[in-house]
């Protein structure tokens, strides 16, 4: 009877002793398991679209609404301080490139080039005389001349700074008068350097542009670049044909990008749908290309669904610029593969 007891004793302990291990390959099965990555993987439904990445050229584009607006408009300001001795423009007024708009009172300033005339003449005088006694020194004329260019500067400084007495238009447009509250300028007013006059708009009217107060998002954006213009069924293509920009101070700098339909009497107007403009900024040629509807992002990562041998297969992708419809595959593909969309 002991002997059996004992028999039956062992045996409860080896059954203990298999358990435990086999509880313990099977924690370590699981714990190994959580390391390793295995995509999913599952049966390929008839149901979804079936395209191939393909290896081709991709444009960079920038979308923004684009208006009608007149960007050409210059703020004219005094250049120097000064008293408004007259203003010969009226608000609405046409006028010329180079026309009078407004001039200061110049007394002062005329004097000083009168007196520094009479510096000049006497300078000339003196190496005119030198040069006429054949026994004047060398030396004597060379200082001479010296004295002569030194005031013949002092006299073109003074007349050059005499110009910044009169306000001129920059360019042909319509003058537009608008002055700040308490700082209307008419004659007899002091007005200081940097204050403005009036603003100037081209006479050519409004051009089709897109406007940004900051164009870090527009800096690869340049001349003739092209432009796809949809407004409602209407769809024209044109060209980035100016870069204008009008200082506003800090954030209200504005860049205007000034665009030319293609087609001579474009279909465009100013009113009723919105404008919407696309810019091809540059081109990647040889490059694989997908449906960025077929692009999924799960925790910020990006991953398309691939068909090898009628499963499909999560596989992760780095993506690069896009166009309306494509996207560049920056790494994931080669081209070639089944690429499942779902319908």
């Amino acid at each position: 009877m002991k002997k059996s007891l004992k028999i039956f004793l062992m045996l409860i302990i080896l059954c203990i002793s298999l358990c435990s291990a086999s509880c313990g390959r099977q924690s370590e099965t699981a714990d190994v398991a959580k390391e390793i990555y295995t995509p999913q993987v599952s049966s390929e439904s008839e149901e979804n679209n079936i395209v191939e990445a393909k290896i081709g050229t991709i444009n960079q584009k920038y979308y923004h609404e684009a208006v009608y607006d007149n960007p050409y408009i210059e703020t004219v300001s005094f250049e120097t301080d000064g008293v408004v001795s007259s203003i010969d423009v009226k608000d609405g007024q046409k006028v010329k490139k180079g026309e009078v708009l407004a001039s200061l009172n110049t007394d002062e300033i005329d004097k000083r080039i009168d007196e520094q005339k009479l510096r000049l003449n006497s300078a000339k005088k003196t190496l005119s005389k030198l040069n006429k006694n054949k026994k004047s020194d060398k030396n004597e004329i060379k200082s001479a001349e010296y004295d002569v260019l030194i005031e013949q500067n002092a006299y073109d400084s003074l007349v050059f700074e005499r110009e910044k007495y009169i306000v001129k238009a920059p360019h042909k447009g319509e003058v537009n008068v608008q002055y700040e509250e308490g700082k209307e300028v008419k004659k007899g007013s002091f007005v200081s350097a940097g204050q403005s006059l009036c603003t100037m708009g081209d006479l050519n009217g409004d051009r089709l542009c897109i406007m940004v107060y900051a164009n870090e998002q527009f800096e690869d954006v340049s001349f003739g670049m092209n432009c796809t213009l949809t407004q409602g069924k209407t769809t024209e293509s044109g060209k980035i044909t100016d870069i204008v920009f009008q200082e506003g101070g800090g954030d209200y700098d504005a860049y205007y990008y000034v665009i030319t339909p293609d087609k001579k009497k474009s279909e465009l107007v100013s009113y009723g749908d919105t404008i919407n403009a696309s810019i091809d900024v540059y081109s990647k040629p040889n490059v694989v290309i997908v449906p960025t509807e077929a692009i999924k992002t799960v925790n910020e990562t990006n991953y398309v669904d691939v068909l090898v041998d009628g499963m499909k297969i999560q596989t992760d992708v780095e993506i690069g610029i896009q166009d309306d419809t494509e996207t560049e595959i920056v790494s994931g593909l080669s081209g070639g593969e089944q690429i499942i969309i779902p319908n």
